[in-house]
């Protein structure tokens, strides 16, 4: 089975999407998402985090050479128990694709690339009903034109990247939960 990669704009439903693959796969997956790493390390009094915890919540990306750790410790994890990763808020720049193909290559890995699309419109809708019932300190606005601009400047291009390798399928993702599961699972074939 191939590494995954979940990718999309924010708020497109990864997360969600994430726990149903690993669902219908019955764990068939180690699971790493980054980004809930970084919120759970964040609230720790440290250099590191409150760093961290500064980047992120103003809608920047957390800094690649925490990732490319975090990374390089649940690859190795998941190459000792044989088994594949699916990876959830990572990679998300340029320098951290370059590090994701070295990673492949060292440890003769295959992997996928799942672009969840989202119109700009209904992302809005859905941070705003996120913001509502389970408030976050990143869901303010400023933050939120920072992330899409990031998006747009930063992650586009590793989708581009990888859709240029034929590693890439693009499902949209306003749609209900089970059939954005079910073209994602369909697609992976």
């Amino acid at each position: 089975m191939k590494d995954l990669f979940l990718l999309g704009v924010q708020w497109c439903g990864k997360g969600t999407q994430a726990k149903a693959l690993l669902n219908h796969f019955k764990w068939g997956f180690e699971y790493l998402e980054m980004g809930q790493l970084f919120r759970a390390n964040m609230s720790n009094d440290n250099i590191v985090w409150k760093y961290c915890c500064d980047m992120v919540n103003s809608g920047c990306l957390a800094p690649s050479f925490i990732c490319f750790d975090w990374y390089d410790i649940a690859l190795k994890i998941a190459q000792e128990k044989n088994t594949a990763l699916l990876t959830d808020w990572f990679p998300r720049s340029m320098d951290q694709a370059k590090f994701v193909e070295e990673m492949m290559e060292k440890y003769d890995r295959d992997f996928l690339v799942i672009n969840y699309e989202l119109s700009h419109d209904k992302a809005i809708e859905r941070v705003m009903k996120r913001a509502k019932m389970e408030w976050r300190i990143d869901d303010i606005w400023e933050s939120i034109k920072v992330r899409f601009d990031v998006f747009e400047n930063e992650t586009l291009p590793v989708i581009q990247y990888f859709q240029d390798k034929g590693k890439v399928i693009t499902i949209n993702a306003d749609d209900t939960v089970e059939n954005v599961l079910s073209k994602t699972v369909e697609l992976m074939k």
